[in-house]
C-alpha cells in the first residue's frame, strides 16, 4: 500500500527524513527572504556560483563540483520551491507566486547574504537565465559567465512543464503527480538515457514528490510563460561568456544555442553532440574541464 501512495504523491518522506537522507556534508541552511535556504559551499579560491534548473536541486553539480572545488569555491543552493530549500509562503500560509521578480531578489539577496562580490556564474535551463539575468543586472558582481540549455527567448515548452500551466492540474498537484511521470521526466532530458543512474533518479523522484515542493510547483511555471524574460537585455551583458548546450537537447532547442551566441558580445559556444539537457550530469568530466579552461582564461 504504501508503495501505491508513494506513485501518486500520497505519502513519502517528510522534510526531516529529506534532510538527513540529501544534506550534504557541506550542506547548511541560510534564512533569506523569510525561507531557510539550503545552501551548499565547498572548496577554496575565486568565488564560482552554481545555478540548478526546473525541478532539480543543488545535487546536479556534484560530479562538477568535485572536480572544481579543487580550485575553486563553489557555492550552490536549491532554488525555491525545489530541493530541500522548498516553497515560499505568504502571511497566510499559503504558496506565494513566484515570478521572474521574485527570483531576481531571491539571487540578489541570498548572494548578498552569503557576501559573493566578485564571482563566476554558471547557471542549467532555468538556472541559465537566473546567471545571465545577474550577470546583465550586475555587472560589477559577475567576472564570467557561463550558461549551459539556458532558458531565455520564448519558445514552446517541454510537454513535462506545460502539463503545470494548466490550471487543473497544476491545482491537482497539491494532492497527486504521478511518479511514472516525473520519471519520463528526467530520462528525457539525458541524451543518452542509460547514463542515469537509478539513485539519481531516485532523488529527483524524492525531492520532486516530497508535497510541500509538488505544490508548489503551479505558483512558479509562470516565469516561463509571463513574457517578462527580457531576451533583448542580452547584449548588454559585459563579461566574457561560454555557452554550453546539448547537441540533443529535447527541451531547449540548439537554435536557443546559436540566439544565445548573436546576442551575447563576447560569447564563445560549444556543442556537446549525443549530450541532452542537462550537460553537467550527463558529461560532467568534459562540462567541468571546459569551465575550468574558461575561468582561468578571463
Amino acid at each position: 500500500m504504501n508503495t501505491l501512495l508513494n506513485e501518486f504523491g500520497w505519502a513519502g518522506p517528510g522534510a526531516h527524513a529529506l534532510r538527513a537522507k540529501h544534506a550534504l556534508n557541506t550542506s547548511t541552511f541560510v534564512h533569506c527572504m523569510g525561507i531557510d535556504v539550503h545552501v551548499s559551499i565547498e572548496g577554496s579560491g575565486p568565488d564560482v556560483v552554481m545555478i540548478h534548473g526546473f525541478a532539480a536541486s543543488l545535487h546536479t553539480w556534484d560530479d562538477v563540483c568535485s572536480h572544481m572545488s579543487k580550485q575553486f569555491r563553489i557555492i550552490r543552493f536549491d532554488l525555491p520551491p525545489f530541493g530541500l530549500t522548498g516553497p515560499v509562503l505568504d502571511e497566510h500560509g499559503k504558496v506565494r507566486k513566484m515570478d521572474v521578480a521574485f527570483y531576481q531578489r531571491f539571487v540578489d539577496a541570498l548572494l548578498d547574504e552569503l557576501q559573493v562580490k566578485k564571482c563566476v556564474m554558471i547557471g542549467n535551463s532555468f538556472g541559465g537565465f537566473l546567471s545571465w539575468d545577474q550577470a546583465q543586472r550586475h555587472p560589477e558582481r559577475v567576472r564570467g559567465l557561463i550558461i549551459s540549455d539556458a532558458v531565455g527567448y520564448h519558445a514552446p515548452l517541454p510537454i513535462y512543464i506545460t502539463l503545470f500551466t494548466i490550471k487543473p492540474i497544476a491545482w491537482l498537484t497539491q494532492y497527486t503527480v504521478p511518479a511514472f511521470l516525473l520519471r519520463m521526466a528526467v530520462r528525457d532530458v539525458y541524451g543518452d538515457k542509460r547514463k542515469l543512474k537509478k539513485e539519481v533518479l531516485n532523488r529527483y523522484l524524492e525531492l520532486f514528490m516530497h508535497k510541500p515542493n509538488r505544490s508548489a510547483v503551479g505558483k512558479m511555471v509562470g516565469v516561463f510563460t509571463d513574457g517578462e524574460l527580457g531576451p533583448e537585455r542580452l547584449p548588454e551583458i559585459q563579461c566574457k561568456t561560454l555557452i554550453v548546450w546539448g547537441g540533443n537537447d529535447r527541451w531547449v532547442s540548439i537554435e536557443m544555442a546559436v540566439k544565445f551566441n548573436k546576442d551575447i558580445p563576447n560569447s564563445e559556444l560549444k556543442i556537446y553532440r549525443e549530450i541532452g539537457h542537462i550537460p553537467m550530469e550527463e558529461a560532467p568530466d568534459r562540462f567541468a574541464a571546459d569551465c575550468i579552461d574558461f575561468i582561468e582564461k578571463i
